[in-house]
């Protein structure tokens, strides 16, 4: 086989680390492959599969749903998360961007590929960004899944079939790229995939983009993920898309797994895909999918009874075709995006209805039937906020101070007692960036003080705190406010523990270094100032959580990196090496 580029580094030796870290949080699907989810409990959950090959070789990083309207590359990335790898390894993302997905759009706040020509901080999509550039340094080669409109064609013929179209095409940003010969790589995989397919109409050309070309007509595409894995990592990138013009899902769906399979191959990994039908492509989202509120089925039971601020129980009761994995996603009627499965509510304003969504697709409604009466608002008519802090109910009154830690997740619920139609605004937070109307009730916040607009904060009484305030902007409503003080959070110490069961509180010293015995060592805890799940550890090239292992040997000293679990934020390092004894140098 004409190999096309040369690894960048072995890849051997970034499986020997999954093979040792991803006894984490993760779970083993079976021999070979790991999963883990980046985010949990946020609105942006990323599930990443690992699979290792019965044979060493290089490391491909293959993702799809980067784009909510794209349903075939999330379909065909999740296939692959199933397949066999014989040689090398693959890294599969299959839905990048779950928000955009659960409403079928192509972006939320901002298009989530094209934010990697900076290290952007403003909106989730640039904390789903920094975990794919943190998983693409480890890779030797990138393949992006999408499904465009229409039929690209170099020459325009008409409106469907043009050069601004990119249905159906291998997209590379240039044929090559320093020794990297991109179309080499390509050409002999368009030339097998289209002796199959029949109508020429539907056969996948060559896109160039020329994105590095001062004159290029896609200047665009120097923000995107391939242009970023060539020019900031060298390592071959490639998008394999499909067109949306096409209207049978499950043909795009074999089209482009196979297309991915036979690049994965040119680049030197081995795969089995996973049998399917087209008939399990068609009709995955609708079955084995259910979901309760409050005890009641959604679907089997059309109306769901609920009382004035009360709490909604969201319970997932079954999720769906184990080889799909669906995003399954309930939406009120008055708060269309925000995911109940990942967020609290309680119900201090009326909705009309209830929808579950299965990867986008309606699957299940209920209409709500209100009983009985709001809850009494305080005698002395000030103002009670009621709020979610890190999933615990927090009442707060007019005045008062919240206080909080950077990564803190926060959900502004309303005002209690009140038959207003509230508008509660966090000043320097922006819920919709297209239509900043200060409404922020009901959207997730990921406290975070360089997320917001700076002219807002606001000194604190609180040392090394910095302040926001949160307003109560109700049309008729007396004005009331609090304020929220946010703290950097820091790390004290780790608590870990060796192979005899002995438990080790290591002193927590960023850039540091600390001695221990050689072997291997589970990832208990860490002590901090806030709550310990807001943290993730990194081992190396491993995410770490509570119950996760990692080894320390003479050869190789590991460097554990602490980040923030909402935003993925680095918070430092320290070096562990191995000696006789634990001791912190």
């Amino acid at each position: 086989m004409g190999m096309s580029f040369l690894p960048k580094r072995t890849p051997s030796i970034i499986f020997w680390l999954l093979s040792l870290g991803l006894l984490l949080c993760a779970s083993q699907a079976r021999a070979g492959s790991w999963e883990y989810a980046f985010f949990q409990g946020t609105q942006y959950p990323l599930r990443v599969v690992f699979l290792e090959g019965e044979q060493p070789g290089p490391t491909v990083m293959v993702q799809g749903g980067i784009q909510g309207d794209e349903a075939a590359g999330y379909i065909t990335a999740q296939l692959l998360s199933q397949a066999k790898v014989m040689r090398g390894n693959v890294i599969v993302l299959p839905r990048a961007n779950v928000p955009s997905i659960n409403l079928r759009k192509r972006q939320i706040n901002v298009d989530m590929n094209r934010r990697f020509d900076q290290n952007y901080n403003r909106f989730y999509e640039d904390r789903v960004a920094r975990v794919i550039r943190f998983l693409l340094a480890r890779s030797d080669a990138f393949i992006h899944l999408h499904e465009g409109s229409g039929f690209y064609n170099p020459t325009y013929v008409d409106n469907l079939r043009n050069p601004m179209r990119y249905g159906q095409s291998i997209i590379v940003d240039t044929l090559a790229y320093g020794n990297l010969d991109l179309a080499r790589t390509v050409n002999p995989v368009l030339a097998e995939l289209n002796t199959k397919i029949g109508l020429t109409d539907y056969q996948f050309k060559l896109f160039n983009t020329k994105t590095f070309d001062q004159g290029t007509s896609y200047p665009e595409m120097r923000k995107s993920l391939t242009c970023y894995a060539l020019a900031e990592h060298g390592i071959p990138a490639m998008a394999v898309e499909v067109s949306k013009s096409i209207t049978q899902i499950d043909w795009k769906v074999r089209q482009q797994l196979t297309a991915t399979i036979m690049l994965l191959h040119r680049l030197g990994v081995e795969v089995t895909p996973p049998e399917f039908s087209d008939e399990d492509v068609l009709v995955y989202s609708r079955k084995g999918v259910s979901v309760s509120v409050n005890g009641r089925t959604l679907g089997r039971d059309r109306v769901i009874s609920l009382a004035p601020g009360s709490t909604l129980a969201v319970k997932p009761l079954s999720l769906g075709p184990r080889e799909f994995s669906p995003e399954l996603a309930l939406f009120a009627s008055d708060r269309p995006g925000v995911n109940l499965i990942n967020a609290r509510r309680m119900a201090l304003e009326p909705f009309s209805e209830l929808e579950l969504r299965v990867d986008g697709r309606e699957v299940a409604k209920a209409m709500v039937q209100w009983t009985g009466k709001l809850p009494v608002a305080p005698q002395d008519g000030s103002a009670v906020f009621v709020c979610w802090l890190n999933g615990n109910p927090v009442f707060v009154r007019d005045g008062d101070t919240l206080h909080a830690v950077v990564g803190d997740q926060l959900i502004l619920e309303g005002v209690w007692g009140s038959d207003l139609k509230e508008v509660v605004n966090l000043k320097g937070f922006v819920a919709i960036p297209w239509a900043n109307n200060g409404q922020d009730l009901g959207w997730e916040i990921i406290l975070d003080p360089g997320n917001f607009m700076s002219k807002y904060a606001l000194d604190s009484d609180h040392e090394g705190a910095t302040r926001f305030r949160v307003v109560r902007e109700t049309p008729g409503a007396p004005t009331a406010s609090f304020a929220v003080d946010i703290m950097e959070r820091t790390v004290h110490a780790l608590l870990l523990r060796d192979a005899h069961g002995q438990d080790l509180l290591i002193p927590w010293a960023s850039g540091g270094s600390y001695r221990l015995p050689e072997g291997e060592y589970v990832f208990e805890n860490v002590w901090s100032n806030g709550p310990g799940n807001k943290i993730v550890a990194t081992a190396g090239d491993v995410p770490l959580s509570e119950g996760g292992s990692f080894r320390v040997d003479y050869e190789r000293p590991l460097k554990l990196t602490v980040r923030q679990a909402t935003t993925f934020g680095d918070m430092g390092t320290m070096t562990f090496s191995p000696s006789g004894l634990a001791s912190r140098e």
